[in-house]
């Protein structure tokens, strides 16, 4: 399953919008109820310009975040799980704050995920009961044109809790 079968009425959120490309993308599928959620404020304000968002939302991954619980049926997150960025413990919020059977779609970096606390905690969140694994892509190449080649998996969960 992807994005793609979540219907085009859902409320979706992305996180980690940033200037808001992913959005433009998910507007141009037909995808016109979508939230966008940054860090950083700069970056949203240049994702507003986009005018494909209905809120924008200020917070950082790893800690509370100021959204209702069930709120959305899709959560879309590219390039957020990486060194230095999103903790593992990310997940439990945007599980919380994602409608039961509702999609949670990522990306991970390959060589940082194996020695990360990502396998653990994903495991964990399969085990608790909180959701199950739809899909692992292979690893694949996200910015073909960048001069150090990074491989990315997209993983796709299913909210059980």
């Amino acid at each position: 399953m992807s994005i793609f079968e979540v219907p085009t009425d859902a409320k979706i959120l992305e996180v980690g919008a940033g200037t808001g490309l992913v959005g433009q993308l998910l507007y141009q599928q037909g995808y016109h109820h979508v939230d966008a959620l940054d860090i950083s404020w700069q970056m949203l304000e240049e994702a507003r310009k986009k005018n494909v968002y209905h809120e924008l939302y200020q917070g950082t991954l790893g800690q509370p975040l100021d959204l209702a619980s069930d709120s959305y049926q899709g959560i879309m997150a590219k390039g957020v799980f990486a060194p230095g960025h999103a903790p593992s413990s990310a997940f439990d919020e945007l599980i919380r704050i994602t409608r039961k059977g509702g999609i949670i779609i990522f990306t991970l970096r390959t060589d940082y995920y194996e020695t990360s606390e990502f396998p653990d905690k994903q495991k964990s969140l399969e085990i608790s009961g909180h959701w199950k694994l739809l899909e692992q892509t292979e690893p694949f190449a996200m910015w073909p044109k960048a001069t150090e080649k990074l491989f990315y998996n997209v993983w796709v969960y299913e909210v059980i809790k």
